[in-house]
């Protein structure tokens, strides 16, 4: 028997949902299209454009703390078999994957989806970061969420008000025209894919 098919997905696409989370139960959910037959590392590349473009998107705080997001943590679950196929994406905003408060909610986050997918009859998902493993490059800092998508400065960040949507996707923010306009050879491959964007639990 094949799958009950969702209202937004399509039954010649393989379907995309991103689901980004803060603190306090803040999520976006962003839902798109990609080609069947896209390899695998294309559509690696497609979601990591597609993460930048969610991580300047509010001013993110950490899932497991409420401090400034800096960083994000990925996990996929892929039924890539079904059909139509479908690729979840779940994007942790946190503020310092060095710091243990982080990785342990990262860590039962990773087993919780694991044994969630089982039970649903998919595979494991990919393993959890090694976080022993796991080192900054030197002299990185990353920006903040909810930053400008472009220049990415902390300041604007700081200035929520000030932060335009991109129009078309009503997801990627920018500081002024000059930025938007300087990203779009970059941002416009996200922007023309995104079916859906809702924000939920921001007031």
């Amino acid at each position: 028997m094949k799958p009950r098919m969702k209202d937004w997905e399509r039954a010649d696409k393989l379907n995309v949902e991103l689901v980004g989370y803060g603190y306090n139960e803040k999520r976006v959910i962003v839902r798109f299209h990609l080609p069947k037959d896209r390899d695998i590392n294309r559509t690696q590349l497609v979601v990591a454009q597609m993460i930048r473009d969610v991580k300047h998107s509010k001013n993110w705080t950490c899932e497991f703390c409420g401090a400034p997001a800096r960083e994000t943590d990925v996990q996929n679950l892929s039924w890539q078999h079904l059909d139509p196929p479908r690729l979840v994406i779940y994007c942790h905003f946190v503020c310092d994957m060095d710091e243990q408060h982080v990785r342990r909610g990262l860590t039962a986050t990773h087993q919780y989806l694991n044994m969630m997918n089982m039970m649903s009859g998919g595979g494991p998902v990919a393993p959890a970061r090694n976080f022993d493993a796991w080192q900054r490059p030197p002299d990185v800092s990353y920006p903040l969420g909810g930053s400008c998508a472009c220049c990415e400065r902390d300041e604007t960040a700081k200035d929520d008000a000030s932060l335009k949507k991109c129009s078309k996707c009503k997801l990627t923010r920018y500081c002024g025209a000059e930025c938007q306009k300087k990203d779009w050879p970059r941002h416009k491959v996200v922007c023309k894919m995104v079916h859906s964007v809702n924000f939920e639990n921001w007031e």
